[in-house]
Order: structure tokens, then C-alpha cells, then sequence
């Protein structure tokens, strides 16, 4: 054998060690895209997930700051003047008469002779407002039933979140 034949031969065995095969190329292939593949998956259901968190943190606060608004209210008046559809408070002044009313979706307070501000956000709406006079020869009591539920325009199942409170709270 030759110098040069061995030389080449020697050239062609170190090429064969360190190229790849199209079997090895298509196997490599399938490996990363099978792990793109789960990449993604795993960043989508991340999101989804940060995205149903928020809507249900939103749906709860404005739920529990709501509900605590109410029964502030009620246990600083003096007495209940009406209770449906709108509860009227007899309020200390300047408060005098405190208002809770439901309109398009949004409950809203009015204290005294100001104008109607909401008291949830834009964010969700209010379905359900029931206000229920429990007054006895004791005390004055309201019990509410207070439905609040995330805004869905786009209908996605991930935005949808809806809770409801029942409570209750004694004239002071």
C-alpha cells in the first residue's frame, strides 16, 4: 500500500467518524422539534394560567371590597329607609340619605346629595344585587346576595370567572 492510498484512506475514516448520517439527521430533527414542541406547550398553559389568576384575583377583590363597602355602610347608619331595588340608608350628615343601586352591571353608591359613583371596576359586572330587610323588634339587619363575574367579550374560557357573596349587617 502506498503512502498515499493510506493517507486517503486514513482522510476517509475520520470523515465517516464525524459526519452525520441522514438516518442521525432526521432522528436529531424529530428530537428538537418533539422538545420545541413541549417548549410550547408548557409556555401556552403558563400564560393561560397567569391569565385565569388574574381574572379571578379581579373577580374576588372587587367581590370583598364590594361586600365590605355594603356592611360599612349599613352598620354606620342610623336606620333603613328602603330596601328594593335600591337600599336607602338614613346616614349621619353630610352622608344623608346613603344609596346602593345596580345599574348596568355596575353597583354604584350615593351618599348625600352627591352623584352616583361606582363602586366595582370596569373590569367585571354585577349580575345579581339582592338586598332583603331582616329587621326584627330587636334590630335593623340587611342581608345581601352580591354576583359579580369577569367581562368576557371575547368568550374565551380562560377569562370566565363569576362569585357570589351572601352576607349580612346590623344597624349600629
Amino acid at each position: 500500500m502506498t503512502l498515499t492510498t493510506h493517507y486517503s484512506l486514513l482522510i476517509t475514516s475520520v470523515r465517516a467518524r464525524y459526519a452525520f448520517t441522514l438516518i442521525e439527521l432526521l432522528l436529531y430533527m424529530g428530537l428538537v422539534a418533539l422538545f420545541m414542541t413541549a417548549t410550547v406547550y408548557f409556555a401556552w398553559d403558563v400564560v393561560l394560567g397567569n391569565v385565569k389568576a388574574g381574572v379571578h384575583q379581579e373577580v374576588q377583590e372587587n367581590l370583598r371590597s364590594a361586600a365590605h363597602r355594603i356592611q360599612f355602610e349599613i352598620r354606620n347608619a342610623d336606620s333603613i329607609n328602603t330596601v328594593s331595588p335600591i337600599l336607602s340608608l338614613t346616614a349621619p350628615s353630610p352622608n344623608n340619605p346613603t344609596e346602593f343601586r345596580l345599574s348596568n352591571g355596575t353597583l354604584e353608591i350615593k351618599q348625600g346629595s352627591g352623584s352616583w359613583t361606582p363602586i366595582t371596576s370596569s373590569a367585571v359586572e354585577v349580575t345579581s344585587l339582592t338586598f332583603t330587610d331582616l329587621t326584627d323588634t330587636s334590630s335593623e339587619n340587611i342581608r345581601f346576595i352580591l354576583t359579580i363575574r369577569h367581562r368576557n367579550p371575547s368568550g374565551r374560557s380562560e377569562w370566565e370567572k363569576e362569585a357570589t357573596i351572601e352576607s349580612s349587617a346590623q344597624i349600629r
